[in-house]
């Protein structure tokens, strides 16, 4: 009994540090945020965009944060990790001014070796390189001596959200820097669920197979800029330095972004950024917006799925209201808690007549929606409420049907390499597994 108390003072002590941490960090970060977004604020958007399809969605981000959707000008889609790697090492190697990253986990191997020494030739070149990675993702390659060579090369590496013995009981830790994201020079953006590692033998020892990501690159100005933004961000909240204000990024007042997105409509996206310190909820509204949207399909792909109660209740509805509702998630899990935890929902969803998939063979990592396939979301949000509520996380909303159809080709081969669930085998599972399920279920606001 004893320790039943002592746990229940942990927890209450550890309740109100989480509120006191969130009602300090989000007064300060979100400062650091509107001033860096200061510069586009100048431009006065005062109109609202008018899209084809749901212009709410792209509303939302611009009235709340003031990211305006933005055009591009070229669009590259990867499904396969290691195609993406090379053409990312072609875009350091022919790189000139500038190379940003935010990536969540840097694991030391063949292809990210290679990454790191195209980087390092980059600083040769007098290439500006910044780089962000997550303390605890990360942690293997902090490990090395890889940070020591890059940054005697001249490349900044922050080791962002620093755990250590002496700080976990001032600073949270089941917060990350989830984002992946990386910029190059003026006109290159690559952004996805994928990170810096060999998807071949990644956690290898799990047998999951190979890591199924997708992962996307633009090229265009407009987009290049609002990246940097969120990367100048991010940059502020870790070391104080603010990049906006050095002259390094190209000033935003020389693109006029409504007359182009007034051009451009359909070669549109909406950059979604989360974390601590701006507007709480905005992914969530995002995600529930987006699912009432659809008139005729759904399609969501996360490898995590832990969705709030209003979220389950958005989607089992748009089903019940005859929307062609279809999840895929992979049948092997790299957590052995989420593993259970993502199995506590599918039988409501499947009651619903919502089908639902379980990718075999491979670890299907892939975070993406698509809707009636005339918008897509690609990105690092899962369909959790660690990603929804807690995490440093960014992804794309994409209005573009020619990309649309290519993102519902690679849904087709997902599905064609899964299993359809059947409710009544479902529910003759064994108990053992329902009562696991149910444990795990209840610890999924922590997961």
């Amino acid at each position: 009994m004893n320790k039943f108390y002592f746990l229940i003072i942990i927890l209450f002590v550890y309740y109100l540090i989480y509120k006191i941490y969130f009602y300090f960090c989000n007064i300060n970060s979100y400062n650091i945020w509107k001033k860096n977004i200061l510069k586009l604020k100048i431009l006065k958007f005062k109109k609202k965009f008018f899209f084809e399809y749901n212009n709410s969605i792209f509303n939302l981000y611009l009235k709340k944060i003031g990211i305006p959707p933005v055009n591009f000008n070229k669009f590259c889609l990867f499904s396969n990790s290691k195609k993406w790697i090379i053409s990312l090492i072609k875009d350091i190697n022919s790189s000139f001014k500038c190379i940003y990253i935010i990536i969540y986990i840097w694991e030391p191997g063949y292809w990210s070796d290679q990454v790191a020494i195209s980087l390092i030739r980059a600083s040769y070149r007098n290439v500006k390189c910044k780089i962000i990675l997550d303390s605890f993702g990360s942690l293997s390659f902090f490990k090395t001596t890889w940070p020591l060579i890059m940054i005697k090369s001249g490349i900044k590496i922050i080791e962002s959200l620093k755990i250590n013995l002496f700080n976990i009981f001032f600073k949270r830790i089941d917060l990350r820097q989830h984002k992946k994201i990386i910029i190059i020079d003026d006109y290159i953006v690559h952004i996805g669920s994928a990170n810096l590692v060999d998807s071949d033998n990644f956690k290898k020892y799990l047998n999951l197979g190979k890591w199924i990501d997708l992962m996307v690159k633009l090229k265009g100005k407009d987009i290049t800029n609002i990246m940097k933004i969120i990367f100048s961000y991010d940059w502020e909240l870790e070391t104080g330095e603010n990049l906006i204000y050095k002259n390094i990024y190209v000033n935003l007042l020389k693109y006029n972004f409504l007359n182009k997105i007034n051009k451009y409509k359909d070669k549109s996206v909406q950059i979604l950024t989360s974390g601590p310190g701006l507007p709480n909820n905005l992914v969530h509204k995002f995600l529930l917006d987006l699912i009432f949207s659809a008139k005729k399909k759904i399609l969501i792909i996360t490898p995590y799925f832990i969705p709030t109660q209003s979220l389950l209740d958005a989607i089992c509805i748009a089903s019940e209201k005859g929307v062609d509702v279809k999840i895929i998630l992979p049948v092997k899990n790299d957590s052995f808690f989420l593993y259970w935890a993502n199995r506590y929902f599918i039988e409501t969803l499947l009651s619903s007549n919502i089908k639902i998939y379980f990718f075999k063979n491979n670890f299907l990592h892939t975070k993406s929606i698509l809707v009636d396939n005339k918008i897509s979301v690609i990105g690092t949000i899962n369909f959790d409420i660690r990603s929804i509520f807690l995490n440093f996380e960014i992804t794309l909303v994409i209005n573009n049907l020619y990309v649309n159809k290519k993102i519902y080709y690679i849904y087709k081969k997902y599905m064609s390499k899964s299993t359809l669930l059947n409710l009544n085998i479902w529910r003759n599972r064994p108990f053992y597994e329902k009562f696991i399920e149910n444990i795990f279920f209840i610890f999924g606001p922590l997961l």
